[in-house]
C-alpha cells in the first residue's frame, strides 16, 4: 500500500476523490431538505433526486467524451471551478428561492460532480496501472469513499443544523475551491493525448467498443442486473424498521449505520485479499448480499436485522469495488473514461429502478418479501457471475484486436458516426 501512496499524482487525486464525495453527501442533505421544506411536497423531493441522480446519469457520458482526451489537471480544475460558482449561486437561492432554478442548478451540480469522479478515476487508473498498483489504489480509494459515505450525511446534517442550508452550500463552495487548488498545484497527472480524436460520435463509438468486447459487455450487463437487486432494500428499510421490527427512527438509523460499517469492513476485506481473481471477489460479494438480505427478511428482532444489514454492507464493500476494478483491468486506455462513465451512469440509473422495484414489492407484499426477492436475486447473480466470467480476469487485448478496435488504422469514431 505504501508504494501506491508514494505516487504523487495518485495522492492528489485521492484527496480530490474523498472531498468530492464528502461535498456530494453534504449537498444532498442540504438541498433535499431545502426543496422539501420550500415545496412541502414529496413530489418536490422526488424531482430533486431525479435531477441529482437520473439527469447526470444521462448527461455525463457526452460531457466525458468531450473532456477525456484533454489534460487531466486543467480539466479537473475547470470542473471544480464551475462547481464553486454553482454552489455560490445555490447559496444565494437559499434566500431567494426558486424551485425551477434550484433544480436546474442541482442538475448541473450533479453532472459536474459525476464527470469529475469519472475523469479522476480514469486518471489514477492510468497512473497506477502503469506501475502495476491498480488493485492497491482501488482498495485505498474504496476505503476512503466508504468513510465519506458514512461521514458526509452526518457532517451535512450538523452544518445545516448549526448554520443553515446557506452555510452548508458555502462550505461546499470552499471545499471545491480547495480541490481546484490541490489539482492545479499537482504534478504527475496524465497529459492531454497527442492523438486526439473528434468528440463527435465518441459516445456511440464507445458503445460499439463495449458491444464488440465480449467480457466488457458481459460484465456491464451482469452488473446492471445485480444493481437492480442490490438496491431493492433502499426504500424498504425504513418500512421494515417501523412496521416489521416495530422500532422507531433509532432502529432505522441503526440499520443504516450497520450497513455503512459493513461497507467499511468490506473495503478492508478487499484490501486484504485484493490479489484474489476478480470473479471470486464479485461472487463472494454477491453471496454476502444474498446472506444479508435473507438474514434481514427472516429477522425476529432488531439485533438480528442489524447483523444482516452489516453482512450486506460488507458485500457492497467487496462486490462494487471488485466489479469496477475488473472493468478497469479489461478495457483499453483509449476508452477508459467513457467505459467508467457508462458504469457510473448505470449505477445511478439502475439504483433508481431498484428503488422503484423495492418500493412496489414492499407496498404489495411487505418489506420482508422485498428483502427476500433481493436475497434470491443476489444469489442468482452470484451464480451467473460464476458461470459467465472467466476464472482469471485481466486485460484481453486479443478480444479487442479481433474485433478491430485496437488497430492504429481503425477509426471507430468515424465508423460510429456513420451508423
Amino acid at each position: 500500500m505504501r508504494r501506491v501512496l508514494q505516487l504523487r499524482g495518485y495522492r492528489r487525486l485521492l484527496i480530490g476523490t474523498l472531498l468530492n464525495q464528502l461535498a456530494t453527501e453534504i449537498s444532498a442533505v442540504a438541498l433535499s431538505l431545502l426543496v422539501y421544506r420550500r415545496t412541502g411536497s414529496a413530489l418536490g423531493a422526488s424531482a430533486f433526486f431525479l435531477c441529482v441522480q437520473f439527469g447526470p446519469a444521462l448527461l455525463s457520458p457526452p460531457v466525458v467524451a468531450r473532456l477525456d482526451q484533454r489534460s487531466a489537471r486543467l480539466t479537473l480544475v475547470l470542473l471544480y471551478a464551475l462547481e464553486v460558482a454553482v454552489f455560490i449561486a445555490l447559496a444565494w437561492l437559499a434566500h431567494h428561492y426558486s424551485t425551477v432554478a434550484v433544480l436546474a442548478l442541482t442538475l448541473v451540480m450533479g453532472t459536474l460532480a459525476l464527470v469529475a469522479r469519472v475523469l479522476t478515476r480514469a486518471a489514477w487508473t492510468e497512473i497506477t496501472s502503469g506501475e502495476g498498483l491498480l488493485r492497491e489504489a482501488q482498495a485505498i480509494t474504496n476505503t476512503m469513499l466508504s468513510l465519506a459515505y458514512m461521514a458526509g450525511p452526518a457532517i451535512g446534517g450538523a452544518v445545516v443544523a448549526v448554520g443553515g442550508t446557506r452555510a452548508a452550500l458555502l462550505v461546499n463552495a470552499g471545499v471545491f475551491l480547495v480541490m481546484a487548488v490541490n489539482i492545479l498545484t499537482s504534478v504527475g497527472l496524465p497529459p492531454a493525448r497527442t492523438d486526439q480524436e473528434s468528440a463527435r460520435g465518441r459516445v456511440r463509438a464507445a458503445v460499439a467498443y463495449a458491444r464488440a468486447h465480449p467480457l466488457a459487455r458481459r460484465l456491464l450487463g451482469l452488473q446492471g442486473v445485480a444493481l437492480l437487486f442490490f438496491s431493492i432494500s433502499i426504500p424498504v428499510e425504513v418500512v421494515f424498521a417501523r412496521h416489521s421490527l416495530h422500532t422507531g427512527s433509532s432502529g432505522y438509523g441503526g440499520l443504516l449505520s450497520a450497513w455503512g460499517a459493513g461497507a467499511v469492513l468490506g473495503s478492508g476485506v478487499y484490501a486484504r485479499w485484493r490479489a484474489w481473481p476478480g470473479r471470486v471477489m464479485m461472487v463472494f460479494g454477491s453471496v454476502l448480499f444474498a446472506a444479508g438480505f435473507a438474514c434481514m427478511a427472516a429477522a425476529p428482532s432488531l439485533a438480528v436485522a442489524l447483523v444482516g444489514s452489516g453482512i450486506a454492507g460488507v458485500g457492497e464493500g467487496v462486490q462494487f469495488v471488485a466489479a469496477r476494478n475488473a472493468l478497469q483491468e479489461i478495457v483499453s486506455r483509449r476508452w477508459m473514461a467513457l467505459m467508467l462513465s457508462f458504469n457510473e451512469s448505470l449505477i445511478q440509473a439502475v439504483f433508481g429502478a431498484g428503488i422503484l422495484l423495492g418500493g412496489a414489492i414492499a407496498a404489495t407484499a411487505g418489506p420482508r418479501a422485498a428483502l427476500a426477492v433481493g436475497a434470491a436475486g443476489s444469489l442468482a447473480i452470484a451464480a451467473a457471475l460464476r458461470l459467465s466470467l472467466p476464472a482469471q480476469m485481466g486485460r484481453e487485448p486479443s478480444a479487442a484486436s479481433e474485433a478491430g478496435l485496437e488497430g492504429p488504422d481503425t477509426d471507430l469514431t468515424a465508423t460510429a458516426g456513420r451508423t
